[in-house]
């Protein structure tokens, strides 16, 4: 299970991690259990840097915006960019068809902009109204990653991985996320909540009741994705965990 998570970290962070050969179909499938595990690595490089923000006079406004850059560099951008090729095709209007195929296209549009201007706006803000004193919750910037990746965990268990398209030779290579949806399942989902779960009751009721929430916005999203696209892939899966992400913390600010 270690070598997962490192391998998990590797694949999903900038992290100087050295994994061993290339990944298996079956080693990526168990990589779902492992998202809020990866979450809390990342949330402890949040923790980290708003202590070293707080030693100095910058604006809280100024700050929260970096602790929301800092996890897009961590992360390669890659939630970031499901998010914007999944906005990109759920607003185009076109066919199911027509839709996966915007999709899997690396060109950015226009609600693709949208979508990131608005994921990084609204988490800034957020943190920033929850910040007291100049200074950020650490539960919040621990848990907030782990909660994000509780919602991809759940969405690639309870998920299918998209259609191929018809015609598609068998021995085409696969999306990078097909395998994690099309392998990983219940199990996964069990040791992701069990981790997520618990890791946030030490937290108290409100963190826990936000990890819940990850998972029950994981079960819409599966069923969104799966009516309008017909299932999940890799960029789904981004933007499953930027949308938890969003969603766990205007939650956790709502309940005061």
């Amino acid at each position: 299970m270690f070598k997962t998570i490192l391998d998990c970290l590797a694949f999903l962070t900038i992290l100087p991690i050295k994994t061993e050969g290339l990944l298996t179909p079956a080693e990526m499938g168990r990589f779902p259990a492992c998202y809020p595990v990866v979450g809390l690595v990342l949330g402890l490089a949040s923790f980290v840097l708003a202590t070293l923000l707080g030693w100095t006079a910058l604006p809280v406004a100024t700050s929260a915006v970096s602790l929301v850059l800092a996890q897009i560099v961590l992360t390669r951008g890659f939630h970031l960019d499901g998010l914007a090729d999944a906005a990109d095709a759920l607003l185009s209007h076109r066919s199911q068809e027509r839709k996966l195929e915007i999709l899997k296209d690396s060109h950015l549009g226009t609600f693709g902009v949208l979508a990131i201007v608005a994921d990084f706006a609204l988490k800034s803000t957020i943190l920033v109204s929850l910040a007291v004193g100049g200074l950020f919750p650490p539960h919040v910037l621990l848990l907030y990653p782990v909660w994000g990746r509780l919602t991809a965990s759940a969405v690639a268990a309870w998920g299918k991985p998209v259609p191929r398209p018809q015609g598609t030779p068998d021995d085409r290579p696969v999306g990078l996320g097909h395998n994690m949806v099309a392998l990983g399942g219940l199990n996964e989902l069990c040791l992701a909540s069990l981790f997520g779960l618990a890791l946030s009751l030490i937290f108290g009721l409100k963190a826990f009741l936000c990890a819940l929430l990850a998972l029950v916005l994981g079960y819409f999203l599966v069923k969104l994705w799966k009516y309008c696209l017909g299932g999940v892939s890799g960029d789904l899966l981004g933007a499953s965990v930027e949308l938890g992400e969003l969603a766990t913390l205007a939650f956790f600010a709502a309940m005061g």
